[in-house]
């Protein structure tokens, strides 16, 4: 296989990138599907979730460890057998396509309810896509420095807006986690919330681009920036439920959106600043879309015999089209829930899981071959 990359990533970019990558997804559900199922309980269901998240990362990138120079894609056929690997690689570029799907019609939704009523979602999908398209085609840096230019800058937004929250609150009692712990409402809860961190298979494909001796930095950035996310959302949790109370939350069709909309800094120079922060989740929207279509492009690409740039820039291409024409056929935000509860949920658990597993138990029963891929990966 090749190990010639395009300019390599940063510890602090992988991060930021990895974090793109699951963020973008169930966030204007959030925090409805832990109030709806646990109440104030649903607190520890999003605790339990960053825990969840945190041990599947950590096996996650155990697994890329074993041939740290070339994607899933690239040796898995060699490791795993050519059955079994191609297999995985038309999953993971399955499911990669089904969460830009998902993604891209969601916030065409929401910015079509709150901004552009009278717009047909096509367009609006049809516009996200493009835009990640192209950031997709800038290549692995580009896009890397494209994110923390403009991601990076919409977080703090947010922590800002969530401050200012504070001054909205009417329930103050429910800042406080209840000690009811019924586990059965929490488990429901946090299963369905899960999709809010689904998404960061795309370590897989990203691993190799990581300068040589960062990994283990750039590892440990994902940790930091997991607990991070994990922390912003705990607050925005406890300001959302404050606000309106987990009755309403529960009947909010975006209540991630219905807080920002109330939120407003007078004599700030942007006075409606949650509408604007509305706004700015474009981009990260865009960035999860973005990341995905990357990762389409690299895994089509180590498919065919010889690799080639060009090849991977048709990838991206065929696969934004087939995103811009199927995320349209889902007709509505309950049907695109539907779908995610019922597929993308147990898909991810399952792919997170169980791909690194059988990685790990293929590369010690497979130790000669291991070392043999390392070489040749390694080899000019």
């Amino acid at each position: 296989m090749k190990n010639h990359r395009q300019a390599r990533i940063s510890a602090a970019q992988f991060a930021t990138m990895v974090t793109s990558a699951y963020l973008g997804l169930g966030i204007y559900y959030f925090p409805r599907p832990l109030v709806s199922a646990a109440g104030r309980s649903g607190i520890y269901g999003l605790w339990l979730d960053g825990l969840v998240a945190g041990g599947l990362m950590w096996l996650m990138f155990r697994a890329n460890r074993v041939i740290p120079t070339e994607t899933l894609s690239e040796y898995g056929p060699q490791l795993l057998g050519k059955p079994l690997g191609y297999l995985i690689a038309g999953v993971t570029i399955a499911y990669h396509v089904a969460l830009a799907i998902s993604a891209a019609i969601l916030y065409s939704f929401v910015i079509g309810n709150i901004f552009l009523p009278t717009t047909p979602i096509w367009a609006i999908d049809g516009a996200m896509t493009v835009t990640a398209a192209y950031l997709a085609l800038t290549g692995t840096a580009g896009l890397a420095r494209t994110l923390q230019a403009a991601y990076l800058p919409t977080l703090v937004v947010a922590v800002f807006s969530v401050v200012l929250a504070i001054s909205l609150i009417h329930h103050p009692v429910l800042l406080i986690p209840s000690g009811d712990l019924a586990i059965i409402p929490i488990l429901k809860g946090a299963y369905r919330q899960f999709l809010i961190f689904i998404g960061f298979e795309v370590s897989v494909t990203l691993y190799p681009y990581v300068r040589d001796g960062d990994r283990g930095e750039a590892e440990r950035y994902s940790f930091y920036a997991l607990i991070g996310v994990v922390v912003v959302l705990t607050g925005i949790y406890e300001i959302t439920l404050s606000i309106f109370g987990p009755a309403l939350i529960s009947q909010l069709r975006w209540p991630l959106a219905t807080t920002y909309g109330v939120i407003s800094a007078p004599g700030f120079f942007i006075s409606k600043l949650g509408t604007f922060l509305n706004v700015l989740w474009t981009i990260v929207i865009v960035a999860f879309l973005a990341l995905r279509l990357w990762c389409l492009g690299h895994d089509v690409n180590a498919l065919f015999p010889h690799p080639s740039t060009k090849t991977f820039q048709w990838g991206v291409v065929i696969m934004a089209v087939t995103v811009m024409i199927m995320a349209p056929l889902i007709p509505n935000a309950k049907i695109d829930d539907i779908l995610s509860t019922t597929y993308l949920i147990p898909l991810g658990l399952g792919y997170l899981a169980g791909v690194p597993l059988l990685i790990l138990l293929a590369a010690r029963l497979r130790r000669h071959l291991v070392s043999h891929l390392r070489l040749s990966s390694e080899s000019p």
